[in-house]
């Protein structure tokens, strides 16, 4: 885990921001009042294999895939198997918002700490590591291959008719190794790409009204309308790779070959 400290910036994007979407906005200023631990990579097939291992839980029955013409949900696959290659190193995927909601709640009874899925206002401050343009990197998006797996040439030769930036990670289709690129300003890894990552709030297609003191609107699970963020290895349309660009999922109960989770550990109050 990192320890993000306390601080304010600006969430969402600015309507001049190239390929910004809609529900991006208001601007609006964030105040981070506490410091709070991140984890430093994406949840990995190993850690939720020993919790799979003590509880039972398997996680999702099937899991939404590109099977190399379209999306489809397959019973045959699941985050042992998503239809690529995988290593205990790989990010989680095929991994349901309420799984990994479970899996925190382990961690936590496990530990004693208190782990949970991050607020979207949290990710966001801790994926900007700092910044405040459009892009948590340097260089914009033919410069991302250094700071992430995202859909790129080598995934484009695999797969001719995804979108891809104009550079080459050497990949493909598929994760790779969580900490294998360059970590952002706050020392995170993989914030951009490798897998989109779940959020704990509802989704709404507005920052009207949200809350400024960065905690979560709302409960993803009860609203039944919740969000990833992050962008992944998977097909990148224009402005996906931007620190503010948001993803409504269809549901907290489906599993999703390029989607996993972080986690957020509270801070007791001597740290």
């Amino acid at each position: 885990m990192v320890v993000i400290p306390a601080g304010q910036f600006q969430m969402g994007a600015p309507d001049d921001e190239t390929d910004r979407g809609n529900d991006e906005g208001p601007v609006r200023i964030v105040t981070i009042a506490k410091p709070f631990a991140v984890g430093k990579y994406e949840v990995t097939r190993k850690q939720f294999a020993a919790f799979v291992n003590e509880t039972g839980h398997w996680g999702n029955a099937r899991c939404l895939i590109w099977n190399r013409s379209q999306l489809a949900f397959d019973d045959a696959r699941s985050w042992l198997d998503p239809d690529y290659d995988v290593s205990d190193d790989h990010p989680m995927v095929c991994v349901s918002w309420w799984d990994a909601v479970a899996y925190a709640n382990w961690l936590s009874k496990s530990t004693g700490h208190t782990y949970r899925l991050p607020a979207e206002a949290e990710w966001e401050y801790a994926v900007r590591g700092g910044t405040e343009g459009a892009h948590s990197f340097p260089g914009g998006e033919t410069n991302v291959c250094a700071y992430g797996n995202v859909s790129d040439l080598s995934a484009k030769a695999e797969v001719p008719e995804w979108n891809a930036v104009q550079c080459d990670d050497g990949v493909g289709f598929g994760t790779a190794p969580v900490g294998s690129y360059l970590p952002n300003g706050f020392g995170l890894y993989d914030t951009i790409g490798n897998v989109w990552e779940w959020m704990a709030d509802c989704y709404r297609d507005s920052f009207a009204g949200a809350p400024t003191d960065g905690s979560t609107w709302g409960n993803g699970g009860v609203c039944n309308a919740v969000l990833d963020r992050g962008g992944g290895f998977s097909n990148v349309f224009p402005g996906h790779l931007r620190a503010a660009n948001r993803s409504k999922a269809p549901s907290p109960h489906i599993a999703v070959y390029s989607l996993g989770f972080r986690l957020v550990r509270d801070l007791e109050p001597s740290n």
